[in-house]
């Protein structure tokens, strides 16, 4: 913006606007003048209610907005903030410090939006997955990476997907998760 400035303000000024008379020169600050076409007052617009819709409309654009090949959800959105957790989720195994605890939550994370998806429901009934979902994609990535398999590795490459297939449950279900 900068460089166009500098470049556009001499055929600006050889349109016949006067320019304000400096301070400085330019030798002691080449960019005084761009200082003082930054500093000019603007005029402040007023929105009325019409353009301030339009103008909160193309802000709230977003991935979300493009399109997404999501069915209507068959419930309401119900926070899965206020829902109750499966014992599992709230255990030591999972919520823990360790590499183990990391991929599960990770896992989980992403059977939450899998489940959602395929039940179309919004509740907390749809939002809290069985753990058994997670032990189920545990033995099937210790198939087939071993019984070493890298848990960070898994658990950033589960969290991708869960993150990716969140932008869809929160359109299905008209808000956040």
């Amino acid at each position: 913006m900068t460089l166009t400035a500098v470049i556009a303000f001499p055929a600006w000024r050889a349109t016949g606007e006067a320019s304000a008379p400096s301070s400085e020169t330019p030798t002691e600050n080449p960019f005084a003048v761009l200082d003082r076409v930054a500093d000019e007052p603007t005029p402040e617009r007023e929105l009325n209610d019409q353009a301030e819709g339009l103008e909160q409309d193309f802000l709230r654009l977003s991935r979300q907005s493009e399109a997404l090949d999501v069915q209507n959800a068959l419930t309401e959105n119900v926070p899965y903030s206020s829902c109750e957790r499966v014992p599992d989720v709230t255990s030591e195994a999972f919520t823990g410090p360790s590499f183990d605890a990391y991929a599960r939550r990770m896992i989980y994370s992403y059977a939450q939006m899998r489940r959602v998806l395929a039940t179309r429901d919004c509740t907390c009934a749809g939002k809290v997955a069985p753990f058994s979902d997670v032990a189920q994609i545990e033995s099937q990535v210790a198939a087939r990476d071993g019984i070493a398999w890298n848990r960070r590795v898994v658990g950033r490459e589960y969290i991708t997907r869960a993150r990716g297939l969140r932008d869809q449950v929160e359109a299905m279900c008209g808000g956040k998760f």
